[in-house]
């Protein structure tokens, strides 16, 4: 099967991410490979692995064996994410052709669309729409037709095809110990990973395409404030989480300082995702608890260590301005009546990272394994019921935490709630680019076109689990984790026993994650492929 067929029978699949949908397609694809006349000469070489996914979305895995033990991983995800954002097109969004026909019909540019690029493409044959399309069945498509196709490579190739990369890339997470058990098992050298993630790339504005050797990182501190309890009209008597939290916001948010650089790429400042005060109800009490997310991305550059330090010292620095705060206030007040002398109170609050005060909990509780699993098993019932979203759990877990660890002075408590991305690149892996420039560019050249390979893609995928320099880091920070790892772990001694260089390798798209999502159909007919099995015998 050509690339341009297999996409079309994706394409018609629905996979919305985190959703049952996903199913489907990954029996589809594994299908597809099952009933491919070498697989079904050889059927130990692919499988379908749920790895007790609480949706029995599967990991789908299909093994060419070459004569040499050098092997590429092709991989991706068949997750799509959701579909609502079409409209009125919405029933026709998996159904490519369809799909063009019924947005040219309606004269959008009489409805106030304005984009002329959209416009430019719908007319041209020369792009496919569709959800999933670009993001990311097109490079789906162009590995299963070389895994499929009748020509025996040198090298050998494994196909790993992921659910849930949209979400919490729990497929690909699932997938790096199944990756690890296949390379002991066949013995195979993998040299170079290839991920079909699209690039948001104009084929009319540029001869010239790229390679993507590693993504920036995202971590996501929670950090939950426990103040001091007082009837608001004695507010001085306490100390509010709600401006404690605050504090911290004012402190990280937007903070340049946190913005790091590698091999000449920057990313973007921290930000707050979530903020709230956690009164159940509406009282004339001051808050208690107040909690927020900030997401900071980094590159990796900036160890997980550093990442975590970098927080506290934020978070002291905030708490040393709500302390400064709190005094200046009081000392007005009392100069003016409004409080009596013998009610101040010398706050000082402490900040802790969770890990600490999970060690102080497991001191106070004899009982502690027994109550915490209890606990644990509770929050992943009602995550798997959808009762709750994981930042709930998180802010749940932390705070059941922090109430039984005895603490009764004002704290602030860091974890790091789920998802991690970690930051990886190629270009400071032993073997991650020296060669693999000089072919893609090769490959690229063979073509038509020009190619380089960049360090980075400044977005967060599944490619942060291809790579790890030092488990033990990753193991400190995840120490902080707001979820135990029976709900949500990343396997970074099979990461680090396995990286190899990884790199998004996709075609040229428009809109991912729109409406207007759209590929280039040459890239899926002809140039990916092409170039995919260049890396492949030449590697």
């Amino acid at each position: 099967m050509k690339a341009l067929d297999i996409l079309y029978e994706l394409a018609g699949v629905r996979s919305d991410t985190g959703s049952a949908y996903e199913k489907a397609l990954g029996e589809k694809i594994y299908d597809m490979i099952s009933e491919n006349s070498y697989f079904k000469a050889n059927p130990a070489l692919c499988g379908m692995e749920t790895f007790g996914d609480f949706m029995d979305r599967p990991v789908v895995w299909a093994l060419r064996p070459g004569k040499s033990k050098k092997t590429v991983l092709l991989s991706g995800h068949y997750d799509a994410v959701e579909i609502d954002s079409y409209g009125p097109f919405k029933d026709v969004a998996t159904q490519p052709d369809l799909l063009k026909e019924r947005m040219q019909q309606a004269h959008l540019e009489n409805d106030g669309v304005k984009d002329e690029s959209f416009f430019k493409d719908l007319y041209d044959d020369n792009w496919i729409f569709g959800r999933g399309c670009a993001d990311m069945k097109g490079g789906l498509s162009a590995a299963l037709e070389i895994v499929l196709g009748e020509e025996c490579f040198e090298n050998t190739i494994l196909f790993v095809a992921v659910y849930d990369e949209e979400n919490l890339s729990a497929g690909m997470r699932c997938a790096m110990p199944l990756i690890r058990r296949l390379r002991d098992e066949y013995d195979l050298d993998f040299r170079l990973c290839l991920i079909g993630e699209p690039q948001d790339n104009d084929p009319e504005a540029s001869n010239h395409v790229n390679m993507y050797g590693g993504g920036a990182g995202k971590v996501l501190p929670l950090i939950l404030a426990r103040g001091y309890l007082s009837h608001s009209a004695q507010a001085l008597e306490g100390l509010n989480a709600a401006y404690m939290i605050s504090e911290v916001v004012r402190e990280i948010e937007m903070n340049a300082d946190y913005i790091s650089t590698d091999y000449g790429i920057s990313v973007q400042p921290p930000t707050v995702l979530w903020q709230r005060d956690l009164k159940p109800a509406y009282d004339v009490s001051l808050v208690e608890y107040a909690a927020a997310a900030i997401s900071i991305l980094f590159l990796e550059s900036v160890s997980p260590d550093a990442l975590m330090e970098r927080v506290e010292a934020s978070c002291k620095k905030a708490m040393k301005k709500a302390a400064k705060k709190y005094r200046k206030s009081f000392e007005k007040a009392r100069e003016l009546g409004a409080v009596r002398t013998e009610v101040f109170k010398d706050f000082r609050p402490k900040v802790m990272r969770l890990e600490e005060v999970l060690a102080i909990v497991k001191e106070r509780e004899p009982d502690f394994e027994k109550r915490q699993q209890a606990f644990n098993d509770s929050l992943s019932k009602k995550i798997r019921g959808n009762e709750m979203t994981l930042i709930q759990a998180s802010v749940s877990y932390m705070q059941d935490l922090t109430e039984r660890s005895g603490i009764k002075d004002p704290v602030v408590v860091i974890g790091i709630a789920p998802p991690y991305y970690p930051a990886v690149t190629s270009f400071r892996l032993k073997g991650g680019i020296g060669k693999l420039e000089q072919l893609y560019e090769k490959a690229a050249g063979e073509n038509g076109y020009t190619g380089s390979v960049e360090p980075y893609f400044a977005g967060m995928g599944d490619i942060s689990y291809m790579m790890c320099a030092d488990a033990q880091a990753q193991r400190r920070l995840m120490s902080n984790l707001t979820l135990p790892e029976s709900i949500y772990d990343i396997p970074f001694e099979d990461i680090q026993e396995l990286s190899m260089p990884s790199f998004w390798m996709g075609p040229r798209s428009k809109a991912m994650h729109q409406w207007k999502e759209r590929v280039y159909k040459p890239d899926i007919e002809e140039l990916l492929p092409a170039m995919m099995r260049s890396l492949i015998r030449n590697i």
